[in-house]
């Protein structure tokens, strides 16, 4: 679903592992993240963090050889600029997104673990994912990318 400039989303989205890294500065999508934190700090856009996003952030940087003081560091980092914009809520993982999560793979073998998990808890809670990955439009979630909500704050 192709949103329009000045359309707005209503409610609430979700944020999987690659908002997480757009929070440093240099990413490509930093630009785009600073406007997702002030929309949220505003009142403007409530954002929400499947708990998927932090296990595979931290499975990330540790397959990148980042030591475990790194990886405190740069987690420390990310938390603090979610909460100083009023990101404190993390949408616990449960039996049952596990559960369809195994069917979504089944289904579309390119969704990785984690990727099946976040799937899985959008289509729970029937929240936009925001994504730049293809992967979730088939597996029919309303998916926003960066680019379109850049456009839409």
């Amino acid at each position: 679903m192709a949103l329009k400039r000045n359309q707005k989303i209503t409610g609430e989205i979700l944020v999987e592992t690659e908002f997480l890294f757009s929070l440093r500065e240099g990413n490509s999508r930093y630009g785009v993240a600073l406007k997702i934190l002030k929309a949220s700090q505003q009142g403007k856009l409530k954002v929400e963090v499947p708990s998927s996003a932090v296990m595979e952030a931290i499975t990330v940087l540790y397959s990148y050889g980042f030591n475990h003081k790194q990886v405190e560091e740069i987690l420390t980092l990310i938390d603090a600029k979610l909460i100083e914009a009023g990101i404190s809520y993390y949408i616990p993982l449960t039996l049952t997104d596990v559960v369809i999560a195994a069917r979504l793979r089944a289904e579309l073998p390119q969704l990785s673990f984690y990727d099946s998990l976040h799937a899985a808890i959008a289509k729970r809670t029937n929240k936009y994912l925001l994504s730049s990955d293809p992967v979730y439009k088939e597996a029919g979630l309303r998916v926003i990318s960066f680019e379109e909500i850049s456009n839409i704050l």
